[in-house]
């Protein structure tokens, strides 16, 4: 019996490493605010379409997109570009969103120093061996598989000889694990990059500047009328005349509270 389970793995790894695209789907848990023990939750998926070309982005996103293409875009719209990166040998682009607004960032690809040790275990089917890497003040340790000889992993961390299966920090604060790979699925996009014509291209020093400046005035485009807020109180009645000053103080607290980006060393230093 375990013969042919590992036959029918092997024909499948096989199909899989010559399938012109390859879709990696992991589940991710992460804390937004390092200080509380709850994680967020998301499906993120992995889409490979080379050695020099993939991308990273929430599975909300693509269903979104898959159906606006499709026509029907007023049924289901979404903006979670939270932890999307697209990847190919020479750049890393990332993107970032603040209210309606989503910014992209690109940078070169980096050049990560993983330490492989002899450290093995299985993990579901696969056989893997663990590596260790400590990237802009974070400590990681990943789980990477030779079964599967592609050397790429979720958001940014690739390079290793084989699929990371698994890859976690020191502190709990973000967690990838392997849920399942395909090899056929429905792409909405024309190549690796976003089709949104939205997308504000900045540098990192504008990104900062734009993060400040929303922290310093966080309702500015809702008292300007750019965005329709409803504001209610704790027994759910709508409130008339809102206490602006109030609310930004509110506002700021949660913004310097959830500041734990995955990496750590681009914490925002707010005022």
């Amino acid at each position: 019996m375990t013969t042919l389970t590992n036959i029918a793995f092997l024909i499948f790894a096989t199909q899989l490493l010559s399938a012109q695209k390859i879709r990696v789907t992991y589940h991710l848990k992460y804390k937004t605010d390092s200080l509380q023990s709850a994680h967020k939750e998301n499906d993120m998926l992995l889409d490979i379409y080379s050695s020099d070309a993939s991308r990273f982005y929430p599975e909300k996103l693509y269903k979104s997109d898959s159906i606006r293409k499709n026509g029907t875009s007023g049924q289901y719209y979404s903006l979670d570009f939270n932890h999307a990166t697209i990847r190919n040998k020479a750049y890393l682009k990332k993107y970032y969103r603040v209210l309606t607004d989503v910014y992209e960032i690109t940078e070169e690809m980096p050049s990560l120093e993983w330490k492989i040790s002899s450290d093995k275990k299985k993990i579901g089917e696969y056989e893997c061996q663990s590596a260790t890497l400590k990237y802009k003040n974070r400590q990681w340790t990943a789980w990477f598989t030779q079964d599967i000889p592609i050397s790429e992993g979720p958001s940014f961390f690739k390079g290793l000889p084989g699929l990371v299966i698994w890859v976690h920090d020191d502190k709990n604060n973000y967690d990838f694990s392997l849920k399942k790979l395909t090899k056929d699925f429905y792409d909405p996009y024309n190549g690796i990059d976003f089709n949104s014509e939205n997308i504000v291209k900045i540098n990192k020093d504008q990104l900062n500047k734009i993060y400040i400046n929303y922290y310093l005035d966080p309702y500015k485009e809702a008292k300007m009328g750019k965005i329709k807020m409803n504001f209610v109180d704790e027994k759910g009645n709508e409130v008339k005349n809102i206490n602006w000053n109030e609310l930004t103080k509110n506002k700021q607290e949660v913004i310097k509270r959830n500041n734990n980006p995955i990496e750590l060393s681009d914490v925002v230093k707010y005022p």
